[in-house]
């Protein structure tokens, strides 16, 4: 795990990175106040590493790959949570909680760590809800890349790609809300980390389109 964390932070290190939305992730930190970071499974290398340092924590499943995955982002300075807000009952969800408050903020998958991609799942807005902690939606693209052949098509930037990382205004959910508008909420979540995507994707696509143009 310390190899595979530092051979992470050289190759993020060599990138490019363009954000868009910074003024959503800065007012986040500018409160001090814990926030959940939520981005699909797809995203996860470049949100991590954007992330890095600053003890926050992420959740990573029980399974044998998941205590692998704890010992690398424990050496990129993540605290972790072997779990997850949907499963295990109230007292997970309280342990949760505990440790979110306890943190800077905590990095959430919305779309599960098994899928199906691009679906946000309920357990995130459950977190949100009884945590009182904002949901700051984040999303990305890199060029090149190394897309996985995993469930969740993974991206991998290469060494001197272009990353760009786009971010939403931050979602609260209500603590009173009702189960029609909790699946509202999961819409809405869903559907800002996609056009996250398309607008990080179109931001790659115009300065590539652009350095073509110098070129000719």
């Amino acid at each position: 795990p310390p190899f595979i964390a530092a051979a992470f932070r050289l190759l993020h290190r060599s990138c490019k990175f363009t954000i868009l939305g910074k003024e959503h992730e800065d007012a986040e930190w500018i409160s001090q106040s814990p926030t959940l970071m939520a981005c699909w499974h797809f995203a996860f290398p470049a949100v991590i590493y954007r992330f890095r340092d600053i003890k926050a924590l992420v959740m990573v499943s029980r399974s044998r790959d998941g205590e692998w995955a704890a010992r690398v982002v424990e050496q990129l300075g993540y605290r972790c949570f072997r779990g997850s807000p949907g499963k295990g009952g109230s007292s997970a969800l309280k342990q949760l909680i505990s440790y979110v408050h306890r943190a800077r903020g905590a990095g959430l998958i919305a779309d599960g760590s098994q899928g199906p991609p691009r679906i946000a799942q309920k357990g995130i807005l459950l977190l949100a809800r009884y945590s009182g902690a904002p949901l700051l939606p984040v999303s990305m693209a890199a060029r090149p890349c190394w897309r996985f052949h995993s469930w969740d098509r993974t991206v991998l930037a290469m060494p001197f790609s272009r990353i760009v990382l786009a971010f939403g205004a931050p979602m609260r959910v209500r603590r009173d809300i009702s189960a029609e508008e909790l699946e509202d909420a999961r819409l809405q979540l869903e559907t800002t980390l996609n056009r996250l995507t398309t607008q990080a994707e179109e931001a790659l696509q115009m300065e590539f389109a652009h350095k073509q143009d110098q070129a000719k």
